[in-house]
């Protein structure tokens, strides 16, 4: 009988990684050369076991699009410290430094398949309407309404001038869209990875010298006040 549970356990065992392989290098397929550039039978190839018994994982092409984007959306709020752990960094370090310990923190965790899916999105979302959803859903409205939290977080321990928190998340966020989607370009060797990064700090640099006070302490509303 325990012969049979492990030989069940090593099979399930080994599904269930034939699975998390054909996602990734689907994944990896349908960013480099698009979706409908994709066969698969090139994913099949790729993962080394027959288009048939692909079948036993993914009833079509389709269904591994719409698992990826599943995880998506499941995983990319957890490429972001929570808000509990922005209350804590807000503790002991400056608004740009906590900017920076977010970009790092995005960028140590969106790796491999969660990258090659926002890549996907972006050029799926021409023609898809779950993936143009998910774009305006997950890669833009959901992080700005983040940084404006934090923005406003901020305004409130008197660490940063008063401004419009919504406007400012929103323009900081298209930016670092624009910026991400670079990065992720120069995984592939299409742009240079250091010269993004520095692009990312400079407009980090920036946004909070928008936002930060006067020498002195005090805005010129204040001053004037």
């Amino acid at each position: 009988m325990d012969d049979t549970n492990n030989t069940n356990l090593r099979k399930r065992k080994k599904g269930l990684e034939t699975t998390r392989q054909i996602l990734d290098i689907a994944a990896g397929l349908f960013a480099r050369n698009g979706y409908d550039g994709v066969s698969l039978r090139e994913i099949a190839r790729k993962v080394g076991i027959q288009e048939s018994s692909l079948y036993n994982h993914f009833k079509s092409k389709g269904e591994i699009l719409e698992t990826l984007f599943d995880e998506f959306i499941r995983l990319v709020p957890q490429t972001r410290p929570t808000d509990e752990d922005i209350d804590q960094l807000l503790l002991f370090m400056t608004p740009e430094e906590v900017f920076k310990h977010i970009l790092f923190h995005v960028g140590k965790s969106v790796r491999d398949t969660l990258a090659n899916t926002a890549m996907i999105i972006n050029y799926e979302k021409f023609r898809n309407p779950r993936a143009a959803e998910m774009y305006y859903q997950h890669v833009v409205n959901e992080p700005a309404a983040y940084y404006e939290r934090l923005i406003t977080k901020m305004i409130a321990r008197n660490m940063v001038k008063p401004v419009d928190a919504g406007t400012l998340a929103r323009q900081y966020n298209y930016v670092s869209i624009a910026l991400t989607k670079e990065y992720l370009m120069a995984q592939y060797g299409l742009a240079d990875v250091h010269a993004v990064v520095g692009s990312m700090l400079r407009t980090i640099e920036f946004f909070c010298g928008l936002m930060a006070r006067d020498r002195g302490g005090q805005d010129e509303k204040e001053k004037k006040g």
